[in-house]
């Protein structure tokens, strides 16, 4: 019966990572679970950061759950509701700080859109 249990939560969260958004308390009580697997998370822009080799920002969620996304995309507004795409790293290594974050990468479609939206 434990066994089936099991099964069963896996499958739930198996299901949540790949059909809609995961909640971040999900997230940072399982970081181990999502390591390096592609999540989406939605929140509130509470914090941002720009520095010259990293770019980051913190959502919060319902829940008042935070966590950190590092992005290489400008930066969003603080007070924005935002949807996040991107892999769970559990441990993501900046000078001598150890913290959970999901990184973001977005592509640009081409240089044309690129500078369009840069404008």
């Amino acid at each position: 019966m434990k066994a089936l249990y099991y099964i069963l939560a896996v499958a739930a969260l198996i299901t949540l990572t790949t059909a809609c958004t995961t909640p971040v308390n999900v997230i940072t009580q399982h970081p181990s679970f999502f390591d390096g697997k592609k999540v989406s998370v939605k929140g509130k822009v509470i914090n941002t950061l720009h520095l010259d080799d990293l770019s980051y920002f913190v959502i919060k969620s319902s829940g008042n759950n935070k966590i950190n996304i590092v992005t290489n995309d400008f930066l969003p507004v603080i007070g924005d509701n935002v949807k996040v795409r991107g892999t769970v790293i559990p441990k993501f290594y900046y000078q001598r700080d150890t913290i959970l974050v999901i990184r973001e990468e977005v592509k640009p479609r081409d240089l044309k859109s690129f500078n369009n939206v840069v404008r």
